[in-house]
Parts: C-alpha cells; sequence; structure tokens
C-alpha cells in the first residue's frame, strides 16, 4: 500500500505483538484518570542471568495480570549497535499454555525496585515459546536508533543459555528473535469478505477480521501493561493494530516499540480495547483475540522504535459515507454507514471495505446483481477547495458487492498519493438491483438519405468532412442509441476507420494520473460502462486525424465491438 509497510497488528482473529517505544516529546497536561508512572529505566548494564522479573500484560478484559520471569543473559548489540537485547523466561498461566502471544508487544517487564527494565520486544522465529527478547527501557526511551532489523542474530552461546532453560533446541534458538507479527485488522468484514478482494496496492496482503464495541474505552484503561489500539479508521469499518502499553507519563501513552507504518509524525487515532482470550496456533505465536474500544487520544509518533501519543484531543478524522438501497423486484431495504479515517493514507481501503461492507449489510447475500452509483468527493488544494462528482452502472455475475467497488478508492488512493491535496469528506449512493442484464453491440447503422443503413467491415460509413455523421449502435433483440459524429476538415479525402466498444474498466488505474490536473481531467470526461467509446480515426500521407467521443448513458453496462471503415468525401 502506497509507502506504508503495513506492520500492523490485528485485533481479533490476529493480533499484533512487538516492541516498545517511549516518547519524549512534550507532554500534555495530565489528566486525573491517567497520568502514569513516569518509569524510572533499570540499566541494562546492571542486569545479570538469572535475576528475577516481573511483568504486566492483558489476557482478558482490560485489568493488567502479572507475570514473572527470569533473565538468562543479554546479547550485546542485540537490536541494533549501542542498544542491547535482554533475553529472559517469563511465566504465567497463560504463557506457560500459549507461550509468549501476539498483541504482548510492549508488555512491560520490571526489575525487583519497581524500575522498567524494558518491553517484551521479540519471541523466537517460529511456533510458541516462553522466550521472550526484551527491548531496554533507558533506549527506548530515547526514541534511539536506526532500523531494526527483522530477526535478531542469537550467538552461539547464547543459544545454548537459551536451551538450557527452556523446552527451545539450541538449533531454534540460533534462528534467533523476531518481531512479533503484525498482520492488519479490519472490524466489520468477515475473513471470507476480506480474501475475496482484488489486488490492489492500497489492500493489505494480510488481513484478518476484528470486533468492535461500543462501550467507550475509559482513561481509567490506560495504565501500564494494559491494551492500547492505534487507529487508522473507526465506524462502521475499524482498521487499526493492538499492542500493549509499556508506559503512561502525564497522559503521554507508549507502546508497541515498533512502529506501525514508520511513517513518523502522524496521525492515529488512540483507543483501547476488551480482550477476549489468547487463541492458540499451532503453525505459529498464539495471538490476541480483541475488541476496540472508543477513542481517548491521538498517535502523533510511529517511529522505528514504536508508537507514542497523547491522551485527550481525537484526530481530525476523513468521513465516509455510504447510501445503499436494494430492490429485489418485491421489497427494498435500505441503510446509511459511514467510515471516520484518522490516517489520509487509510483512505482508499478504508472506502473499499465501507462499500463492501454496507452492500453486503443491505442485500445480505453474496450474489450476482447491477448497481447504479453517484459519488461526490470534497477536499481542498493550496488553491482551494474541490468538488469531484461522478457517477456509473456496474454489473457482476458473481458478487455486485466487489463489482462495483473500486472505483472510489482507486480515485481516493490517486488523491492521497499527491502532496498538498487533502480529502475532506466521501459520499457514496448505490441503488442495487438483482439484474445482471447487459446491452450487447450487435451492429452500427448510419442515416443517409433518410433511411438507416447498416455498416460493417465490408460495408463502408461514407461522411462528408466538416459536417457531423448521424450514426446509431444496435444492441442484442434490436434497441438502439444514437450518435453523432463530428467530421474534421483536415479528414477530406482520407482513408479512415471507426472503432467502437464498450469503457475501459477501473477508469482510475490507468497511467498518466500523477498530478492533480490529470486526476481532475479524468473525473471530468470519466466514461460510464453504459457508454460506448467512438474512435474515429483517418489516415493521410503526412498526418492522421483522430476524433474521441462517447455514445449517451443507456441505463445498462455496454459489451461488445465494432469496427467500421470509412470513406471521407
Amino acid at each position: 500500500m502506497n509507502t506504508r509497510t503495513r506492520a500492523r497488528m490485528a485485533v481479533s482473529a490476529a493480533v499484533t505483538a512487538g516492541l516498545c517505544l517511549a516518547g519524549t516529546a512534550a507532554l500534555g497536561t495530565p489528566s486525573q484518570a491517567a497520568t502514569g508512572t513516569c518509569d524510572t529505566a533499570y540499566p541494562v548494564a546492571d542486569v545479570t542471568q538469572g535475576q528475577p522479573v516481573t511483568g504486566l500484560t492483558v489476557s482478558n478484559g482490560t485489568t493488567p495480570s502479572a507475570f514473572t520471569g527470569t533473565v538468562l543473559g543479554v546479547i550485546t548489540d542485540g537490536v541494533e549497535p549501542g542498544v542491547d537485547l535482554v533475553m529472559a523466561k517469563l511465566s504465567s498461566p497463560d504463557i506457560d499454555d500459549a507461550g509468549i502471544w501476539e498483541g504482548m508487544s510492549g508488555s512491560p517487564v520490571y526489575a525487583a525496585d519497581g524500575s522498567l527494565i524494558g518491553a517484551v520486544s521479540y519471541t523466537l522465529a517460529w511456533g510458541q515459546t516462553p522466550i521472550a527478547g526484551i527491548t531496554p527501557w533507558e533506549d527506548m526511551q530515547q526514541y534511539a536508533g536506526s532500523a531494526t532489523p527483522a530477526n535478531l542474530r542469537v550467538p552461539a552461546s547464547a543459544a545454548e543459555s537459551i536451551a538450557g532453560r527452556s523446552a527451545v533446541t539450541r538449533a531454534q534458538a540460533a534462528q534467533g528473535f523476531h518481531e512479533l507479527k503484525a498482520p492488519v485488522v479490519v472490524a466489520g468484514l468477515s475473513d471470507r469478505a476480506l480474501n475475496k478482494a482484488r489486488h490492489r496496492p492500497y489492500l493489505s496482503k494480510d488481513t484478518s477480521t476484528a470486533g468492535h464495541t461500543s462501550t467507550p474505552s475509559s482513561l481509567s484503561d490506560m495504565v501500564a501493561g494494559g491494551n492500547l489500539v492505534a487507529t487508522m479508521a473507526t465506524g462502521d469499518v475499524t482498521i487499526g493494530g493492538l499492542g500493549t502499553i509499556t508506559s503512561v507519563c502525564s497522559d503521554r501513552v507508549v507502546g508497541f516499540g515498533h512502529p506501525m507504518d514508520f511513517a513518523g509524525k502522524t496521525t492515529y487515532g488512540l483507543a483501547g480495547a476488551s480482550a477476549l482470550y489468547i487463541q492458540k496456533d499451532p503453525m505459529g505465536p498464539s495471538f490476541k483475540v480483541a475488541n476496540i474500544g472508543s477513542l481517548l487520544g491521538t498517535i502523533d509518533q510511529d517511529r522505528m522504535t514504536g508508537i507514542s501519543g497523547l491522551l485527550g484531543t481525537t484526530p481530525a478524522d476523513l468521513p465516509i459515507t455510504s447510501r445503499v438501497t436494494y430492490t429485489d423486484g418485491t421489497t427494498t431495504r435500505s441503510r446509511t454507514g459511514t467510515s471516520h479515517v484518522q490516517l489520509p493514507d487509510a483512505a482508499a481501503e478504508t472506502a473499499y471495505y465501507e462499500l463492501v461492507a454496507n452492500t453486503q449489510a443491505v442485500v445480505d447475500a453474496v450474489q450476482p446483481g447491477g448497481e447504479e452509483q453517484r459519488w461526490t468527493i470534497k477536499g481542498h488544494t493550496a488553491g482551494g477547495p474541490f468538488t469531484f462528482t461522478g457517477s456509473n452502472v456496474y454489473t457482476d455475475t458473481y458478487d455486485i458487492s466487489y463489482g462495483s467497488s473500486y472505483d472510489v478508492p482507486d480515485l481516493l488512493y490517486l488523491l492521497t498519493r499527491l502532496k498538498r491535496v487533502t480529502v475532506d469528506s466521501v459520499d457514496v449512493h448505490s441503488a442495487v438491483n438483482d439484474s445482471t442484464s447487459r446491452l450487447k453491440i450487435t451492429g452500427v447503422q448510419q442515416r443517409r438519405g433518410g433511411t438507416w443503413v447498416a455498416v460493417d467491415r465490408h460495408h463502408r460509413a461514407i461522411v462528408t468532412a466538416s459536417s457531423t455523421a448521424t450514426m446509431r449502435l444496435v444492441f442484442k433483440g434490436g434497441t438502439t442509441r444514437k450518435f453523432h459524429l463530428a467530421v474534421p476538415a483536415k479528414a477530406q479525402g482520407m482513408d479512415a476507420e471507426i472503432d467502437i466498444s464498450g469503457a475501459n474498466s477501473y477508469p482510475f488505474e490507468r497511467g498518466g494520473l500523477g498530478t492533480f490536473a490529470a486526476i481532475r481531467n479524468a473525473v471530468d470526461h470519466l466514461t460510464r460502462n453504459d457508454q460506448a467509446q467512438v474512435r474515429f480515426l483517418a489516415f493521410g500521407k503526412r498526418h492522421v486525424v483522430k476524433v474521441n467521443t462517447t455514445t449517451a448513458p443507456a441505463g445498462k453496462v455496454l459489451s461488445g465491438r465494432a469496427f467500421i471503415p470509412v470513406k471521407v468525401k
């Protein structure tokens, strides 16, 4: 998806764990509910093998529970030059049962004196294991470091130590530690629906379903070891990542320890969550299943060592509204749904999921059908506000909810990639029905001498330069659609041809749309799927004459093609 690497955390069927981060940005005014502990870092130089540790994380609900552990050792420069990696074997009823789980990233680990050693950041490469890599808090709290490698090398001596104190073999330990996986979470669509999505650069490859709840998150849940969600969108469709809070200080919440998308300064939503349980996975690490809560603030830092944000003011959002009406011949159902985008880069993905989700909610089936769609996109540039409007018709013989849901997201993807272009709102109206009928072009006729004359590859059209030819498409079943073709004076005496076809699918996926002016031109000259494209081409000895036009909307998707040689008088 554009510049995003999609290092995200899943919230339901596959929730992420990862590293943790401390923030050094300016602190906001402390709230009464979550001022935090402003933890003191335990020096990694004082960490010793066999040292007992304790920690906090959530496996059910919102209240952190304790785990214990023992330090196995320290890998010098294990994270990156100058940043060591503390290895520990952890234990709790849930860890003993499921190992370190995705969604546990950021879980704080403390020394006996209560100071913060660091956060659970890594786990062994495969399977369920109680062995965790802990990134030192004294390094994280400075936002320090260059790119963290996906896998951290484990020296032979460290591998021996791990194997001697756990069920992990030396060979497994030698594979190294890696960041706990961060797949994409989407609430509002089933896994079945997500897996059917056609590839687009703005759609994540690895997505999982999640839940979101109407129960408000509480500031009192924003504590070390509590659930932390960074949202890109909320509403009908919620997209975000779940991990664990490492530390809270004067309303600044710090967690995860690895980036969401390594965006630097950013505007994710900051939310809590309610964990349901830890799901074991025989193919890899276990993961946390949770419902996402309401927004409580703004994540404003997305750095290599993690994310950080302030409680209080939530980020401005982009509303994407879908209004769907469905008629099956006897009954009519309708619904209006809205998703709110906090991260502009997520607008295209959110729009796609919103359109699919709302259509499926109204149609209540995976089925063929047709749709007429109208949309309005409002925004602004440095030069002032803009409004794009458009409409189209679609049919799909398998699932209309997907067949009609790409054009608006494709357009948003183009707009949100441009600098100094901001999209302010998106409004889509969809009228869905059960019809998959199309108009198939079977012939072309020309008006000559007061009558309609069939023209085709063997019967040329005869036109006059500097005049307008009147023609019509003939569809299967006998219906027709008239159109006019202006013949340029320069085409006089030339051999020419007319090529007629339906509109090109996915109009915003063609090349040459890298500027705002080009995108506006594409919107202004959009050919609907119920319009035919008419291309006139005349060939001279020294030049070529081209004329492009379209027929008026026919109300149904067109198919078929026609080619006619032309004599220009």
